[in-house]
């Protein structure tokens, strides 16, 4: 069944937050609401991006911790992003942002930016998930910031669509050991208390990263090898994965040994992390964990389907296919 069927047949499907199981965001000042839809927005969380311009509001960025570079994708397929002024993430500066005169300013709530900025004056919202329920949360959230019928329409469907994708990908308490390496050099893992964690178990998986807590942690190789996993699955950024069977330490690993690795796809945003296109990740992850292989012609739909439901974009089977191998965009793709 096509993403598009998916809508149509449960366009008012909801289920309890237990079974996405994990908390909610936590609770942090609310932005004031405008009698009219925000004309300009400042985004100060990468993986935010992606939402906005899920849910319509790519032409009111005036400013983004977005990079071309870092995200090739969200700038190809979105090229109003590069009217935007570039803004450094690591120092908020209020000055800088009230130049720029949002309406409305997104920023992480573990960046400890929002309370600064507000007292300067700006209509922060801080957002931020490590869940599935809370990321939902945070999408009808900033629907209702953007005060749009498209905004409101497209969380919706992506409400009922992404609870039906995660419905099908009963959790195994007994599933492959999976490991998520965020990076190889430095040597950094995803561990639980994050959604990532989430993610690998709602694919029918074990989280390998025992003991570690949060996300992009260090460890180092042997304590890799104590955990011996299944499953590697390495971010699409995180170096090449072919080499680890040459590596004499790595290809001790019974992942390595049995061909079980895996490089993670990426879009927009990457799917592992903090977007909306989490939705392929769980559906991607589901038959890696379960078949140890990808179905590639059903993948390229799935992608072509998402992107298009989702983002009013018409993605090439050969730019899907990209993404499913997490490459950038073609230097001579001339969309």
């Amino acid at each position: 069944m096509t993403l598009s069927q998916l809508l149509k047949r449960f366009s008012a499907l909801t289920l309890p937050a237990a079974l996405l199981g994990g908390a909610l965001a936590l609770s942090l000042p609310a932005p004031v609401a405008h009698a009219a839809p925000p004309e300009r927005i400042v985004e100060g969380w990468y993986a935010h991006n992606a939402t906005l311009i899920m849910l319509g509001a790519q032409d009111r960025i005036v400013g983004t911790v977005a990079r071309p570079a870092m995200l090739p994708w969200m700038f190809r397929l979105v090229p109003e992003l590069a009217k935007a002024e570039t803004l450094d993430p690591g120092n908020l500066n209020a000055e800088e942002l009230l130049a720029l005169h949002p309406d409305l300013v997104f920023v992480t709530n573990s960046g400890h930016s929002a309370e600064a900025l507000t007292r300067a004056g700006l209509n922060v919202a801080p957002e931020g998930f490590d869940r599935f329920d809370a990321m939902l949360d945070c999408v009808d959230g900033t629907a209702t910031l953007l005060q749009t019928p498209m905004a409101a329409k497209r969380a919706q469907a992506y409400r009922s669509a992404f609870l039906q994708v995660v419905s099908q990908a009963p959790t195994n308490p007994q599933g492959p050991r999976v490991l998520h390496v965020e990076s190889l050099k430095p040597l950094r893992v995803d561990g639980d208390d994050s959604i990532i964690d989430q993610w690998i178990r709602s694919a029918g998986g074990q989280n390998a990263a025992q003991g570690i807590h949060g996300n992009k942690q260090p460890v180092s190789i042997e304590q890799v090898l104590s955990w011996n996993p299944d499953i590697l699955i390495v971010a699409a950024n995180a170096g090449d994965p072919a080499a680890l069977k040459k590596d004499p330490v790595w290809s001790k690993i019974k992942a390595v040994q049995s061909g079980r690795v895996y490089r993670n796809p990426t879009g927009l945003f990457p799917w592992d992390r903090y977007g909306p296109e989490l939705m392929l990740q769980v559906i991607w992850a589901r038959q890696i964990v379960q078949t140890g292989q990808v179905d590639v012609p059903a993948m390229i739909r799935s992608i072509r389907s998402f992107y298009h439901d989702f983002y009013g974009i018409a993605l090439s089977a050969d730019d899907a296919q990209r993404m499913l191998d997490a490459l950038p965009p073609a230097t001579d793709d001339t969309h």
